[in-house]
């Protein structure tokens, strides 16, 4: 069935927007704490992206067509030129223009910023936008013009809010990321709070339930992800400033290993490792119970401890394809227990060139069963990734992956 709408004048898109970051924040801030501290990060924002974002409306300006039909119309619709009696009615051909539409179609109603000063009235009819002409004059180009004017009108509002919407739904992700991590920031600050006080804490019986404000149709909507109702407990966790230091003095280790090839090339696994311990050992100072900052752990790997903990764990591997790679990061998950971990691998590519195994590297990893991102590289031969622990995407591993060319002679 038809309905008549005044096109983009209806109610301001702003406000439309505005409702639906509100809406979005509503839900952040009724989830039941220990949920919001358990969940996979990025799940939790791609599938609120989901929720909160707005269907694009698409008008196939190229598909426009008309149909023809005779309808009575009432004299005070007619020109003053036509000699009519009011109160009257005449048979007229009318000109039906159809505008093809998909998506939104409240979007149809929105008025955007900026604006025309100016509307029409059209019906909304299957799918279509449609605007009537009557033939009064018997003049094509009368009614071309015409007709070409209101398509005009409804292209210039159009352009407009569709570059509205495309700018809100890319900025959802950052905004509601940033309302998650301040959420979950006040949350940890008023159970700090708690435990401060020194007494036990009684659970709270009568807790409303979660509710969200009813939103828009969209077309699709990614499930909301699993996570542990067990209360959160902090752990520790490697400053990002300090893991980035890390990486860094493994880096510039790992350059002057490329640049004295005579001194390091046949170097093994573990001699390599010791010199970048030898290199990370005097710069950082931890509480550690081993009584050494980093330490050794196995053949090739390099252990950062606090209270008994491992907070940083770096394995140290000659570059032997694809199914080796992958036994390395699974060997390094199996270390973890902790969320938010940070960790390397350092690959010695003993080949003479290194453009493949850089490349196998950045293509394979994605196809990793725990694979979560890829993140921004540092250099070419220097990866991030976002790895989960097995069996939990609420426990993400940041993973750099740096590379060093050590052919063997």
């Amino acid at each position: 069935m038809a309905r008549t709408i005044r096109i983009f004048w209806e109610r301001d898109f702003d406000e439309v927007q505005a409702g639906l970051v509100q809406q979005a924040k509503v839900r952040i801030a009724g989830e039941n704490q220990n949920y919001l501290l358990n969940v996979n990060d990025a799940d939790y924002v791609s599938h609120l992206v989901s929720e909160s974002r707005i269907e694009p409306l698409v008008i196939d300006f190229d598909g426009v067509h008309v149909s023809f039909s005779e309808k009575m119309i009432s004299a005070d619709r007619f020109p003053s030129t036509f000699n009519v009696y009011s109160g009257k009615s005449y048979a007229k051909q009318v000109v039906r223009y159809h505008l093809p539409f998909s998506g939104a179609a409240y979007l149809l109603q929105c008025v955007p910023n900026p604006r025309v000063m100016n509307t029409i009235d059209v019906e909304i009819e299957d799918g279509d936008i449609c605007f009537e002409m009557v033939n009064f004059f018997n003049d094509s180009d009368r009614i071309r013009h015409e007709a070409n004017s209101n398509i005009g009108l409804i292209r210039s509002q159009y352009t407009s809010l569709s570059a509205q919407v495309d700018r809100f739904n890319s900025s959802l992700a950052a905004m509601i990321k940033s309302t998650v991590d301040a959420r979950r920031a006040e949350i940890m600050k008023q159970q700090q709070f708690i435990s401060s006080l020194g007494v036990p804490i009684k659970k709270a019986s009568n807790i409303p339930k979660t509710f969200s404000v009813p939103a828009a149709r969209k077309p699709i909507h990614l499930p909301r992800p699993s996570a542990s109702s067990q209360p959160y407990m902090p752990e520790p966790s490697l400053d990002d400033g300090i893991y980035n230091d890390i990486l860094q003095v493994i880096h510039d280790t790992g350059t002057m290993f490329e640049r004295l090839p005579s001194t390091y090339a046949d170097k093994d696994e573990e001699s390599l490792r010791d010199h970048l311990i030898m290199n990370l050992e005097p710069r950082f100072e931890l509480a550690s119970t081993t009584g050494e900052t980093f330490n050794k752990s196995g053949k090739t790997d390099i252990l950062m401890r606090y209270d008994k903990k491992n907070v940083f764990v770096a394995e140290c591997k000659f570059w032997n394809g694809k199914k080796n790679h992958f036994e390395t990061i699974d060997q390094l998950l199996s270390y973890l227990t902790w969320r938010d971990s940070k960790v390397a691998i350092v690959y010695f590519v003993p080949t003479k060139e290194m453009t493949a195994p850089l490349k196998a590297i950045q293509d394979s990893t994605p196809e990793h069963p725990a694979f979560l991102a890829s993140k921004s590289q540092r250099n070419e031969s220097w990866f991030h990734f976002d790895l989960h622990l097995p069996g939990d995407r609420g426990r993400i591993v940041h993973v750099a992956i740096l590379c060093f060319h050590l052919p063997r002679s």
